[in-house]
């Protein structure tokens, strides 16, 4: 299999979910090892605590994701704080924090994301930074406007591809699904809409099955040169611009544990596209 890099990456724990899911960083490193993904951008998994001891809980996310990138540095070049609606001032301080004292390059947003998010991608955006919103709609279009300077990524559903194509600054992330559960690709119209070099792959790790994902890409009725590019090349390109010293690793990271796939890859039986290990 071709080399993958993920643009799409979460470390820690979802509490909100049923089962919850989550990944520590060790899990991470082998599950890349066993799938050809040799680097990603990493990032806070959403809702990962219950807050009890306030903007604490969300710096501790941050610092995860940027003890992440300074010890494994080629796998994770770079990494995003994650934003918090409910503390206010407080909360775009500390992620000009995470960007400033912990070398994080942007943002990360987990819906349900509303206006509260414009004061976070301002912060980003004075640091010319990345930003992740998990969003694909009228919003996302006036905050590609609003922050030209600023780089984003977003859904690759047919709303952006339709929508905002028309911005230079926004990358196209292939994750999961188009359009939900059941829709599927069509890699082809996609490049003709936005640009083959702005399709990139997201695995969207612990979530998400990215196998499955994989197999689609591979399996695509496309040319060498699309795969590549939305497996690894136009990532790494990107990566490049937050990080000029990074060069990819010739090789995924070495598995750190033996497990059982049983366990490492552990399914809901009703959803078999959804993780279910909580690390």
């Amino acid at each position: 299999m071709r080399p993958y890099i993920d643009c799409h990456n979460h470390i820690g724990r979802t509490i909100d979910r049923v089962p919850p899911v989550g990944q520590n960083t060790a899990m991470c490193l082998t599950r890349f090892a066993e799938t050809h993904i040799h680097a990603a951008i990493s990032m806070p998994t959403a809702v990962g605590s219950p807050i009890a001891r306030g903007i604490v809980d969300i710096r501790h996310q941050n610092e995860v994701i940027a003890r992440a990138c300074r010890d494994f540095p080629g796998v994770f070049p770079i990494g995003l704080a994650l934003i918090e609606e409910r503390f206010g001032k407080l909360g775009i301080e500390e992620a000009e924090k995470a960007m400033s004292e912990l070398g994080l390059v942007g943002i990360v947003g987990h819906p349900p994301i509303a206006e509260w998010c414009i004061p976070f991608v301002e912060a980003a955006a004075a640091r010319e930074g990345l930003v992740n919103l998990h969003m694909h709609n009228p919003l996302m279009d006036r905050i590609a406007a609003m922050f030209p300077h600023c780089t984003f990524i977003a859904h690759a559903s047919t709303w952006a591809a339709e929508h905002l194509a028309k911005y230079d600054h926004v990358f196209f992330e292939v994750v999961q699904y188009p359009d939900g559960p059941g829709s599927e690709w069509d890699f082809a119209w996609l490049a003709d809409k936005v640009g083959r070099e702005r399709l990139i792959f997201g695995a969207d790790l612990p979530y998400y099955d990215y196998r499955i994902l994989q197999q689609v890409i591979e399996e695509a009725p496309v040319d060498d040169d699309l795969k590549d590019r939305i497996a690894y090349k136009n990532l790494a390109a990107l990566i490049e611009r937050f990080n000029p010293a990074w060069t990819l690793p010739a090789h995924p990271p070495k598995a750190v544990r033996v497990y059982d796939p049983a366990e490492l890859w552990a399914v809901n039986p009703a959803n078999p596209a959804r993780l279910t290990v909580f690390a």
